[in-house]
């Protein structure tokens, strides 16, 4: 009875010691009755998966259509120049996000100075710009213009890029596939675990295809001391246990 009792804790700790914080986001499209604007073959979405181990190793998938031949080309639409939009993320109060093409932060036809984002990098922000700041408050522009589609405010690099691959379906066909691989700022994580996350996406900065998608905060993990008196009780249930038994 004894290596039983034993065994159990040692079985116990080691599942403990083995927990790891990690969250899994399933981006859909945004079901709100509007869909996509114009030809589904351009601006759809069709979805995305976000995984985040508690060691911040990610693994990212994003599937849209975008109607350039490259996500580094901006797509001009009755006098509207689209381009990507970035992968954004709110946790708790806190704002972050991924570009997915390198770009400036300043809305179309504007001038002056405006922060660069490079593609792949995480960064914390103050802001999120909508579709209808982006394309510089065009007349006319009310297709979910206040969907969330860029980087804003004061973006604050937190961890270097992952690596980024992009393929295409080919000249015929505007379907693009991102997937972003490697390792985010600790601080990041232990947030989106603290917090839990909801994630962002559309397929060009008009907002027209949408994705959403979100994780709850991770369940507590036991702290060693916890699991010393856990221990320390199945050992003298067990001690109990034999010496009934015994007898």
């Amino acid at each position: 009875m004894r290596r039983l009792a034993v065994g159990s804790i040692l079985g116990i700790l080691v599942l403990a010691g083995a927990i790891s914080s990690a969250t899994t986001i399933n981006m859909t499209p945004v079901s709100d009755g509007l869909g996509t604007i114009g030809d589904t073959s351009q601006f759809a979405v069709q979805s995305g998966t976000i995984t985040i181990d508690g060691s911040g190793n990610a693994n990212i998938v994003l599937q849209f259509n975008y109607p350039s031949a490259n996500l580094n080309t901006s797509f001009t639409d009755f006098g509207i120049v689209l381009k990507p939009t970035d992968l954004l993320f709110q946790v708790g109060t806190d704002l972050y996000g991924i570009p997915i093409v390198t770009h400036s932060l300043a809305p179309d036809n504007s001038s002056g100075t405006y922060p660069t984002v490079t593609a792949g990098d995480l960064y914390q922000t103050t802001a999120f710009e909508t579709a209808q700041t982006v394309l510089d408050n065009p007349s006319g522009v009310s297709y979910r213009n206040n969907a969330a589609v860029w980087l804003g405010g004061n973006p604050v690099l937190l961890s270097g890029p992952l690596t980024e691959t992009i393929s295409s379906k080919g000249a015929t066909s505007p379907e693009f596939t991102v997937t972003l691989t490697g390792n985010l700022s600790s601080a990041f994580v232990s947030d989106v675990d603290a917090n839990g996350i909801t994630a962002y996406f559309g397929s060009a900065t008009c907002g027209n295809g949408y994705l959403e998608g979100s994780a709850p905060a991770a369940p507590p993990v036991p702290e060693p001391a916890s699991l010393v008196l856990l221990g320390s009780g199945l050992l003298t249930m067990g001690g109990a246990a034999r010496r009934r038994f015994s007898k």
